[in-house]
């Protein structure tokens, strides 16, 4: 017994250093990035993993994306699935607050991937202020000193706003290149007299035209009045440089742009530049990756700064910026976090830097990149970056009250503003508002704007009133019970009732399904209602705050009743008896019978109308889905 016992024991050691054998030291470790596409694509950022795995063997990166990244990421995140990195919209602000993003100022403070300068001295001047702040995360696992400025992002494809022109086109006719806003204004007129128009800008994404106004207020305000502008300072947006730059805009807008603007997507504003309606096109420096393959055979693309004011007061030179920010997340895994702060110290070394103008031909926020590594078409916008003294950021802040609050406000009175429905004070005191609102929210978390005090009242008046009949009527019906239903009901059951088994068969997996997919979702959702969450945090108590500020003080939500009462009342009101009574001008054979005939047939054109508008558009060689895929 003592034996077998023994010769088990040597087995199962043996066995277990075979196994250990077999095994390798250690495991690579796993770096999972998800990266925005839009613009540049993901083909460099896979062939830098590539070239990263044969430097670092240990370690594999999982890195990948699409256009819709920001909402799966999103999802991930809420679910405390955080990536190692990514560039996904976020609410980085309430991350960073959790402390759930790495902060970089050790790291950056650290050597380069070279080894032969600071990692943080490698980057453009001022592209890392945007996400350096006052530290406000203690639980941050980094080594290196903790009294260092904390940095949280770390840009590296650096988009820069610029006014694209057709050179040759501009030097057939002579036409000298603007630096200020009455110089612009003079060219526009000189275009329109040559039967052209002098820009194109998207109408479907308006906010291209934030460029000119960023540019316009920046100059004449300087940082500091950036700044005010972008912590919501009260009068920033009523200050009269404000408004004579909101002015600016509204001039270019409704006097020099193309034809239809308006209903142009950026792919079919940039056509109308190359085709050769219109002179100039705003724009930022993915314009040549986005328009690869479509610009023609020796186009000599142009590229200038925006215009300025003459009493501006900041450099002519000064560009408008808007860098991709990488966001490392703090996953308590020392081993993860190092690998993937060397991963993108690889990502930012020279040779990945010069390879990313080179083949996306786009800059980059490194000073490593020269105008001699972009192609011609980009040479003006890196002689643009590489002389400009300074810069700022033109993506506003990333905050959530500036997403729910400061950007609807923007896109309302930004319409308005641009195709003269409004004056530029009013665009001011529009902002200006909006601004109020989200700073006195700020103070005030529970604080809810009387707008619809009266229409609130008739609502609920009017639900109350519904409730009251319905009961009413259920009393009345059980009150006054009709002879002979008794008879009725038992005449009706002649086939019986089924068997609770049966029933349960029948009806069961539908109401599995309606509950699992309706009903709870909907209690769930009710419940919430009455919390507070920014989908990252913990929820807290809100009571009926929300439903308060839902009936009012929110636009959206009457703006939508509207919409649903439109469609329940006018089909009932309008269309049903319209039909009805074409129908009985056909049935009587009344003159023009065979008139209504085809107008009772719209509704059955309507589709194929709507397919042929459809490939229409598709096809349009002007921005059409085809035809620019």
């Amino acid at each position: 017994m003592l034996r077998r016992a023994f010769a088990l024991i040597l087995l199962l050691g043996l066995a277990t250093v075979l196994a250990r054998a077999d095994t390798p030291a250690s495991a690579p470790v796993e770096i999972d990035i998800p990266v925005l596409v839009a613009g540049y694509g993901s083909a460099f950022y896979e062939e830098t993993a590539r070239e990263f795995q044969k430097l670092r063997p240990d370690v594999r990166v999982r890195i990948g994306g699409n256009p819709r990244i920001n909402d799966q990421v999103r999802i991930r995140v809420m679910a405390g699935d955080d990536p190692d990195a990514t560039d996904a919209v976020l609410l980085y602000p309430n991350l960073i607050k959790a402390g759930r993003i790495l902060d970089l100022a050790p790291y950056l403070d650290g050597p380069n991937w070279e080894g032969d300068a600071r990692w943080r001295d490698t980057f453009l001047p001022d592209v890392l202020d945007r996400w350096t702040a006052p530290k406000v995360a203690t639980s941050v696992s980094e080594s290196g000193s903790p009294n260092a400025t904390p940095v949280y992002g770390l840009p590296f494809a650096h988009a820069v706003w610029t006014v694209f022109y057709d050179k040759k086109r501009f030097r057939e006719n002579g036409w000298e290149t603007p630096r200020r806003w009455d110089e612009f204004f003079a060219l526009c007129e000189k275009v329109e007299k040559a039967g052209v128009a002098p820009l194109s800008l998207p109408g479907v994404f308006m906010r291209y035209g934030d460029a000119f106004l960023r540019s316009a207020h920046y100059n004449l305000v300087g940082p500091d009045g950036w700044r005010a502008y972008n912590r919501l300072e009260a009068g920033a947006r009523t200050d009269p440089r404000f408004i004579r730059a909101a002015a600016a805009v509204q001039q270019l807008s409704t006097r020099h742009l193309v034809k239809g603007w308006e209903g142009m997507t950026h792919t079919a504003a940039q056509l109308a530049f190359i085709d050769g309606r219109a002179a100039m096109t705003i724009s930022a420096s993915w314009f040549a990756s986005e328009m690869k393959g479509k610009l023609p055979a020796g186009f000599e693309l142009g590229a200038m700064n925006l215009p300025v004011f003459a009493d501006g007061i900041t450099s002519p030179d000064t560009l408008q910026t808007q860098s991709a920010y990488y966001f490392l997340f703090a996953s308590g895994d020392p081993a993860r976090e190092k690998a993937t702060v060397d991963f993108f110290r690889f990502l930012t070394s020279r040779e990945r830097a010069k390879r990313f103008a080179q083949t996306v031909d786009s800059p980059v926020a490194l000073r490593a990149v020269t105008p001699a590594d972009f192609s011609p078409l980009m040479r003006d916008t890196a002689e643009l970056v590489a002389k400009a003294p300074a810069s700022f950021d033109a993506a506003p802040p990333a905050s959530a009250t500036n997403l729910a609050v400061i950007n609807q406000a923007l896109t309302d009175a930004r319409y308005r503003l641009m195709t003269g429905r409004i004056t530029p004070e009013e665009f001011g005191a529009r902002l200006e508002a909006a601004a109020g609102a989200a700073r006195a929210r700020e103070t005030d978390p529970d604080r809810v704007e009387n707008r619809h005090g009266f229409a609130t009242c008739a609502l609920l008046l009017v639900l109350a009133a519904l409730v009251a009949w319905l009961a009413w009527k259920k009393a009345l019906k059980g009150g006054r019970r009709p002879p002979g239903a008794v008879g009725s009901e038992q005449s009706s059951e002649h086939l019986g009732r089924l068997r609770p088994k049966f029933a349960i068969g029948f009806v069961g997996p539908a109401l599995l399904l309606f509950g699992a997919f309706v009903i709870l979702p909907g209690l769930a959702s009710f419940v919430w209602g009455f919390t507070r969450w920014d989908g990252l945090g913990e929820r807290t108590w809100a009571g009926l705050f929300n439903f308060k500020w839902l009936l009012l003080e929110s636009d959206v939500f009457w703006f939508a009743l509207r919409n649903n009462l439109f469609l329940m009342i006018a089909p009932a009101c309008v269309v049903v008896p319209a039909a009805l009574f074409f129908a009985t001008l056909i049935h009587r054979g009344i003159w023009g019978a065979s008139v209504f005939r085809v107008v009772f047939l719209f509704p059955n054109m309507l589709g194929g109308i709507a397919a042929t508008l459809l490939w229409m558009s598709a096809y349009d060689p002007h921005g059409g889905l085809v035809n620019t895929a």
